[in-house]
C-alpha cells in the first residue's frame, strides 16, 4: 500500500506530465473523449468551456446517448481515443483548523497536495447508443483509494410522427440524478467541486446520499425538444450493480446505505429558448426504503420520499455567459425502523431547503460563481446533537445556512485554475458555541485554491 508522501509523489510527477500535454498539444490530442469525437471544442457544450455546466448543444448531446459524431472504431479501425484523464491538486486554507465540526483536520492547513486522479471512458459506441464511465482515485486524507466515478450508459432511438420529433431512451447509471442535463440537481449542481477537506452540511436527502451507493435503469422520453419526462428504479449498488459501484463499502460498520428493493425515481421538465435566451422550469423525486443497519439488510425499512423543483435561467452569447440557478427540496422521513432500536430521536420529520446560485462567464476565459443555501430539518437528537463540555445538548437540529464565491481562470479549454470560498452563517442548528468551545459556524470557513487538468 502507497503511503500519503510516495502517493503525493506520484500524483505531482503524473501532474506535471499532463500539464506539459496540456501545453505542448493543445488542439485535437488535447481534447477529451467527447471533444475528440465531435470535433467540436469543449465550449458548445460547456457553458464558456467551464465543465461541467452544458449548453442547450450539450444537454441535446446526452439526452441523444453521446452519439453525434464519429464512433471511435469502425470497419476502418480506430478514429480516435475513447478515454481520458483529469486530475487535480489544490490547497485549502481552514479558519479554524485544529476545530473544525469539532474534529481534528488529518491533513496541514494550507499545504498544497493532489486531490483526485479520474480516468474515464466516453463515447459513441454504436448509431443508438453511448456511454460515459469514471473511476476516480482520490485523496481522502490521510490516504489514497479508488471508487467508481460517474456511470452513464444509453440506448436511444428518435422517431418523427407528424412534424414532432419524438427521442425514446433507456439509461442506465449509479445515482439519481447522474443522468440529468440540468445543474440544478444534486449530482451536477453548483458548486460543481469542493476542497476534499472542507465541511459539507451535517444532512442530505436521501436522493442525494445514494448518488453513487446505487445502480439503476429508467426509460425516459424527449418530445420536440423542449418536454421531457422520466421514470427510473434503483436498487443497492450490489450483485449485478457492483460494476457501477466499485470502491464503496457496503456491508460494514458506518458504509453506504442499503437500499431495499427497487425504488422509484421521476423526471419532468419543460425547457424552451429564444435566441441567446434558455429556461428550464422542472420537478423531480425520489421514494426511498433503506435498512436502517447496512450489516443486516433485512427486516423492516426507514422510508424517505424526496420532492424538488428546479428551475434555470440560460443567456448565452460570444462574449457573456449567464446562467442563474434555483431548486427547492422537502422530505419526508418516517423513521419506521430506527426508532424503535434508538437510532433516531423521532418517529418521523422532514429535511427542507433551498439553494440559488449563478455564473457570470466572459469570453470562454474567466468564470464568476455565487450561491446561497439553507437547509432545515426536523431536531433529532440520536443523528444531529451537538453537546457541549458537560454533555448538555447545544441543537439537535441540521439548520445550516451558507454561501460560496468562486472564480475560474481557463487559460485553455484542458486547464482550470479555481479559488473557491465556502462560508456558514449557521452550522448544524446554531451561529457560535457550536462545540461547547465557543466557535462559531463561520470557523468552519475555508478558502480553496485548486488546479483542474483535462485530457
Amino acid at each position: 500500500m502507497r503511503t500519503a508522501l510516495a502517493a503525493n509523489g506520484w500524483f505531482a510527477t503524473l501532474w506535471c506530465g499532463l500539464s506539459v500535454l496540456a501545453v505542448v498539444a493543445p488542439n485535437a490530442f488535447a481534447l477529451p473523449s467527447f471533444a475528440r469525437q465531435t470535433g467540436q471544442a469543449c465550449a458548445a457544450c460547456h457553458v464558456g468551456g467551464d465543465w461541467p455546466q452544458l449548453t442547450p448543444w450539450g444537454r441535446f448531446f446526452k439526452l441523444s446517448g453521446y452519439t453525434s459524431g464519429k464512433p471511435f472504431a469502425d470497419k476502418d479501425g480506430l478514429d480516435h481515443l475513447p478515454v481520458g484523464v483529469f486530475g487535480q491538486a489544490g490547497v485549502t486554507w481552514a479558519a479554524q483548523p485544529d476545530n473544525r465540526q469539532g474534529q481534528p483536520v488529518v491533513t496541514p492547513n494550507g499545504v498544497f497536495r493532489g486531490e483526485q486522479v479520474v480516468g474515464y471512458f466516453g463515447g459513441k459506441v454504436a448509431d443508438f447508443a453511448g456511454v460515459f464511465y469514471e473511476y476516480q482515485y482520490g485523496n481522502n486524507y490521510p490516504g489514497w483509494s479508488g471508487a467508481t466515478g460517474v456511470v452513464d450508459a444509453r440506448a436511444v432511438q428518435i422517431f418523427n410522427p407528424g412534424d414532432g420529433e419524438l427521442l425514446v431512451g433507456v439509461d442506465l447509471n449509479n445515482g439519481p440524478s447522474n443522468q440529468d442535463v440540468w445543474n440544478t440537481v444534486p449530482a451536477w449542481a453548483y458548486p460543481f467541486y469542493g476542497s476534499p477537506i472542507a465541511p459539507g452540511a451535517p444532512a442530505s436527502t436521501m436522493l442525494a446520499t445514494v448518488i453513487g451507493q446505487s445502480g439503476g435503469v429508467g426509460v425516459y422520453a424527449l418530445w420536440n425538444r423542449k418536454w421531457y419526462a422520466e421514470l427510473s428504479a434503483y436498487r443497492v449498488g450490489t450483485g449485478f450493480w457492483r460494476w457501477a459501484t466499485i470502491g464503496t463499502a457496503f456491508g460494514t460498520a458506518g458504509g453506504a446505505n442499503y437500499l431495499a428493493g427497487y425504488n422509484p425515481y421521476w423526471r419532468l421538465y419543460y425547457t424552451d429558448d429564444s435566441g441567446p435566451h434558455n429556461w428550464m422550469l422542472g420537478t423531480f423525486g425520489m421514494a426511498a426504503s433503506v435498512y436502517p443497519n447496512n450489516l443486516t439488510p433485512s427486516g423492516p425499512t426507514d422510508r424517505f420520499t424526496d420532492y424538488y423543483v428546479d428551475s434555470q435561467y440560460q443567456y448565452l452569447v460570444d462574449e457573456h455567459q449567464l446562467t442563474l440557478r434555483g431548486t427547492w427540496y422537502y422530505e419526508r422521513q418516517k423513521w419506521n425502523a430506527s426508532y424503535p432500536q434508538g437510532l433516531s430521536s423521532i418517529p418521523s420529520g422532514n429535511l427542507n431547503g433551498i439553494t440559488v446560485s449563478g455564473t457570470y462567464g466572459w469570453r470562454n476565459l474567466w468564470t464568476f460563481s455565487a450561491a446561497y443555501f439553507q437547509s432545515n430539518g426536523s431536531s433529532n437528537a440520536a443523528l444531529y446533537a451537538v453537546t457541549g463540555p458537560t454533555g448538555n445538548v447545544l441543537s439537535a437540529a441540521p439548520n445550516t445556512t451558507g454561501y460560496t464565491l468562486q472564480a475560474n481562470y481557463l487559460p485553455t479549454q484542458n486547464l482550470k485554475l479555481q479559488l473557491q470560498y465556502a462560508g456558514f452563517v449557521k452550522f448544524n442548528g446554531l451561529r457560535s458555541n457550536i462545540d461547547g468551545r465557543g466557535r462559531s459556524a463561520a470557523d468552519n470557513n475555508t478558502l480553496w485554491l485548486n488546479l483542474f487538468l483535462a485530457l
